[in-house]
């Protein structure tokens, strides 16, 4: 095995878990709710408006103005937007095991790339906040790239950065379309960690191994699908 990529959101890090902390700080620092349970309805409102982090950030945000009830008439969606780009990147947690499994990797001589759609700006600043990039031989973000998940390219430019071939490389998400349907388009085998919000009918690209937890990748390493 030449190198394992990984992507970052739900993966790497907690993104849900994250986004939680962050609409608690959003409502509380911007809305303006009636009481306990009009808070949490503007919550909820934002919540679902987010789409689990697919939704483009400036058109939410543009979205959030018109809909939320405002504490101050003058906020502009530009303010909500800056807000986002200011304050969520500190509310990043890893994912249970994520480091074990970094180390792990490390440990043995493998290459470790990130690839990941977002900002350069924000996917940065999470994997720094949690202490994860030093371990990276290659971080390839979308806004960087030019193309993003799962167009094939931007797998490419990994494996050409890691100089690696994809038949000798895994790739893990837990996207069924951007992660593992990208991957294999690409040529890698991909690893789909199932979280919460996967899509228990995805149809999968053949080969394509699923776990539960990171830390299900530790024997992994070890076994004959990652040394042949």
């Amino acid at each position: 095995m030449e190198a394992v990529l990984f992507d970052l959101d739900n993966t790497l890090v907690n993104r849900k878990e994250a986004f939680e902390q962050f609409l608690q700080k959003f409502i509380d620092r911007f809305a303006a709710a009636q009481n306990s349970e009009h808070h949490l309805k503007l919550m909820e409102r934002l919540r679902s408006a987010d789409r689990n982090g697919y939704r483009e950030k400036k058109e939410l945000y543009e979205e959030m103005r018109r809909t939320l009830p405002m504490k101050d008439e003058k906020t502009t969606a530009e303010d909500l937007l800056a807000y986002w780009f200011a304050e969520f990147p500190g509310c990043t947690v890893a994912m249970d095991g994520a480091e074990d499994v970094l180390r792990e990797l490390s440990s043995i001589g493998v290459r470790i790339g990130c690839v990941t759609n977002g900002s350069a700006r924000t996917q940065y600043a999470k994997l720094d906040r949690v202490q994860l990039r030093n371990y990276f031989d290659v971080v390839i973000v979308s806004e960087e790239a030019g193309v993003k998940k799962p167009d094939r390219r931007i797998y490419e430019m990994a494996l050409g950065r890691l100089q690696a071939r994809p038949e000798n490389c895994w790739f893990v998400g837990d996207h069924p379309e951007k992660d593992a349907q990208g991957a294999a388009a690409a040529g890698l085998r991909p690893v789909l960690l199932l979280t919460a919000t996967s899509d228990a009918d995805a149809i999968l690209p053949e080969g394509t191994l699923t776990i539960n937890k990171l830390q299900e990748l530790i024997p992994l390493f070890t076994g004959p699908l990652f040394r042949s």
